[in-house]
């Protein structure tokens, strides 16, 4: 038989020592290609003496780099996440939360009260705990998250603050995992009148036990290897890719179509068989995160008509190309984290412009979801700069700008980036 990628198989296990496959401890993964193998190019003969004809070729040296496309599944990509960070902080429970929706504008003076600290909302300048109303409801949402989520109140900061796709709700998740979020306490005033309701007296559904949130970190001094095995089992073989690490991350952001990314690997070596070296590799199920349950979201507030989005994350590792006898790296070296990006707005407002003129920083979240499911994915790039775009127009229809932006290391978090996995794996 011929080799189908149809049949194909991946597997995964971390490596106590760098460029030793592991005995056990393999996952079998999802993947939708790979060109991960190792490559010996040959080196064209330089020898002169025999006329014309062209003497035997030597052999150069040995590479093993290449990408992996994976579905951005709520259980397996914490394997990729792990290879691409380190390993995880990992707290069990599940976070209380809550909403406040406006069925209209707030009146001025009028109140909503989170963790026993009333805000108010004014049609001035705010001062201290209080909600500038914007020009439209969708305005002031946005104006209330920031100030929530910028709080200074013991209270008030135990809780992230986040506007709803629909622009007229504030979705409150508390940063506990477990019962005490529940005692997070809600209301909304009546005279004047805010036009607000509740989710209830209380954040809810807080729990010690039903749900995992893993917590990965940017910037790490050494990252795992891991080997990789690449099995075509009509043949047979079993390419056995050892000493690998994640070098990049890219996730697209699309409408529509297959959420998927990008990972791509340096390995030292590859080892063929035409046994199956990964024994009996355990398998998570697969439950894939989707476009429609994504979104952009700059300080807690989806980004408006956002038509693109880049995410990419750069260990800038290298190869050492140390001279061996068998023509490898003799390692992986990590370089400077980087994060990058894109998003393309169609341009109707000046929020971002005004961001990019001024040179102020700002903070990106890239969030997926599974809906009626605790399953979450959420990539936090704390500190982004942005650049002043062109506006090109370029006929009839909307006008789209493109902002590339870059990360760099928060102030006062002293990191990058942060990734949030809520699933039910108890560890990886």
């Amino acid at each position: 038989m011929r080799a189908r990628g149809a049949n194909a198989t991946m597997d995964v296990a971390f490596e106590a020592t760098y460029g030793v496959p592991p005995a056990s401890g393999f996952f079998r993964t999802p993947f939708v290609s790979s060109n991960l193998g190792e490559e010996q190019g040959l080196e064209a003969s330089d020898v002169l003496g025999f006329g014309r004809d062209p003497q035997q070729p030597g052999r150069g040296a040995v590479d093993n780099a290449g990408d992996l496309v994976v579905p951005i599944c709520a259980r397996n990509i914490g394997l990729w996440l792990k290879m691409m960070f380190g390993d995880p902080t990992t707290a069990t429970g599940v976070a209380a939360s809550g909403t406040i929706t406006f069925s209209a504008q707030p009146a001025n003076n009028a109140t909503i009260t989170v963790a026993g600290q009333d805000f108010t909302f004014v049609n001035g300048t705010p001062t201290a705990n209080q909600i500038k109303i914007g020009s439209t409801l969708a305005e002031t949402v946005a104006n209330a998250v920031r100030a929530l989520n910028a709080s200074a109140v013991a209270g008030v900061a135990a809780a992230t603050y986040r506007a709803t796709s629909r622009a007229n709700a504030i979705r409150i998740v508390h940063d506990t995992l477990g019962t005490s979020g529940n005692s997070f306490a809600l209301a909304a005033g009546s005279s004047p009148a805010s036009n607000a309701t509740v989710s209830g007296s209380t954040l809810s559904g807080g729990a010690g036990s039903g749900g995992y949130r893993h917590t990965f970190v940017g910037g790490a001094q050494t990252l795992p290897s891991a080997s990789v095995q690449i099995g075509n089992p009509e043949v047979p073989n079993y390419g056995m890719n050892w000493g690998a690490k994640a070098n990049t991350l890219g996730v697209s952001l699309a409408r529509s179509g297959n959420l998927n990314a990008t990972i791509g690997l340096i390995a030292q070596g590859e080892t063929t068989a035409t046994t199956d070296q990964a024994g009996t590799p355990t398998e998570l199920a697969l439950m894939k995160f989707s476009h429609f349950a994504g979104s952009v979201l700059r300080d807690g507030v989806p980004i408006a008509d956002l038509i693109s989005g880049q995410l990419n994350v750069s260990n800038g590792a290298e190869g050492v190309p140390a001279i061996r006898d068998d023509g490898r790296v003799s390692g992986v070296d990590e370089g400077m984290l980087a994060a990058t990006g894109q998003v393309g707005i169609r341009y109707g407002t000046r929020e971002l412009q005004v961001l990019a003129e001024d040179g102020t920083a700002t903070e990106l979240e890239y969030a997926w979801t599974i809906p009626n499911t605790a399953f979450a994915l959420r990539v936090i790039v704390h500190t982004v700069y942005l650049p002043r775009p062109k506006r090109p127009i370029t006929g009839p229809t909307g006008i789209v700008a493109d902002y590339s932006w870059q990360g760099a290391e928060s102030p006062t978090l002293h990191k990058t980036i942060t990734v949030e996995l809520t699933n039910d794996v108890a560890s990886y």
